[in-house]
């Protein structure tokens, strides 16, 4: 979607009409059986429901005619969706703004319209249900309501599909969690067994020199067990809190701007200030606000403490090319081999490597990373030079 020109409003209404996932779609029934109505009530030979993309209006239900979309600049639908009443044209051939339409002087012929908008909850219009006669005429009252209640009928229709789309792609973060959760429960019979012990065996040494004045052994060994609880603890909940947060509810897309998330990252990882984080471009994005906070969180957190040079500098760009954003993350630190690109997404799988705080990875951040890209229905991908530095790029719908 190229919004270029467009104006913000115009823009919105456009990124709100695709997040219903609906223009192109097969026919249902329960909307074929609303245009049909509308036609009988209304007394005219056709009745359409119609959305109003960039350039053309596509019509998801059709009854009395066979097209599927027109251009824009012939729809009346596009008149309809710039109020939020009922839109009446009793005679398109006396009417300057539609008289010369190729879709008046030739088939179907339409002499009189009128349509309601469909429109959401926060006020954007996506379309219209309307009804289309080729001669003039004017609606009773009746029908006008009658048109009006079909319209709100058509709104409620197309959240239900919306809303049945959140569940079927919230389902399919469930099973993705509950399997990753399986694994998780084999690491920790395996892998967290050895930390375990470790600090079973340091308590029981602590345990012998109870009776003693503190020695220097004994706050290597208190150091040991705070090591190891610190280490298990932060691993634990970083694991369950990835894949916990989200199951329960379903989040709604909203406007928001990538400058307010950078700037709340820089405020928390970069308090100091002594790192260099650097928004060069931003723009307004229709998508789930937490996932991209946590997304860039983990990424911004990942280029400070995988960086070795003495200035930590951290680019963070955003551009649009034809219908996608391109978010990346670039940072100026170590680097990562070649052969192991393809698995650090994966996981509990760690470099091996020590931190600038020499600290070792849990293999989680990572791995939450790609599980929060795939919620926003993006790809992500990485470039990285050895000494040189890494690049994360995010691909997804603006």
């Amino acid at each position: 979607m190229n919004t270029v020109g467009m104006s913000q409003e115009e823009a919105r209404r456009l990124r709100v009409l695709e997040d219903y996932k609906i223009l192109d779609t097969q026919d249902e029934s329960d909307f074929d059986e609303i245009t049909k109505l509308a036609s009988e009530i209304c007394n005219t030979p056709i009745s359409l429901i119609s959305f109003i993309d960039s350039n053309r209006q596509w019509f998801k239900s059709t009854y009395g005619i066979s097209i599927k979309e027109t251009p824009r600049n012939v729809s009346f639908c596009a008149h309809a969706i710039e109020g939020d009443s009922l839109f009446v044209v009793e005679n398109a051939t006396e009417d300057d703004r539609f008289k010369n339409f190729s879709l008046v002087t030739g088939d179907p012929n339409i002499v009189f319209y009128a349509g309601i908008p469909l429109t959401d909850k926060d006020g954007y219009s996506m379309g219209a249900l309307c009804v289309i006669d080729n001669k003039t005429k004017k609606l009773t009252e009746f029908q006008s309501n009658a048109l009006q209640t079909l319209g709100r009928q058509v709104v409620r229709l197309l959240e239900l599909r919306k809303l049945n789309h959140q569940l079927q792609l919230r389902n399919k973060i469930l099973d993705t969690n509950y399997k990753n959760l399986e694994r998780f429960s084999h690491v920790i019979t395996h892998d967290i067994k050895s930390p375990l012990n470790n600090i079973l065996s340091l308590t029981e040494l602590l345990e012998e020199q109870l009776n003693e004045h503190l020695k220097d052994d004994v706050k290597i060994y208190i150091d040991y067990i705070k090591e190891a609880s610190f280490k298990l603890k932060d691993y634990i909940e970083a694991t369950l809190s990835t894949y916990k947060e989200g199951s329960s509810s379903i989040k709604e897309k909203e406007f928001f701007s990538l400058e307010n998330i950078v700037k709340n990252c820089d405020k928390l990882l970069n308090p100091t200030q002594e790192y260099d984080i650097r928004l060069n471009s931003t723009i307004e994005i229709f998508n789930y606000k937490s996932y991209f906070e946590q997304i860039l969180l983990n990424l911004i957190s990942n280029a400070i403490k995988y960086n070795d040079k003495p200035k930590v500098i951290i680019t963070i760009d955003i551009e649009i090319v034809e219908d996608y954003c391109y978010l990346s993350v670039k940072d100026n630190g170590m680097g990562i081999e070649q052969d192991k690109i393809d698995h650090i997404f994966d996981m509990f799988n760690t470099l091996d490597k020590v931190d600038r705080f020499n600290n070792k990875g849990t293999g989680i951040g990572l791995s939450t990373v790609k599980n929060l890209v795939e919620r926003i229905e993006g790809k992500i991908s990485v470039a990285s030079t050895v000494g040189e530095g890494t690049v994360f790029t995010i691909k997804f719908k603006p």
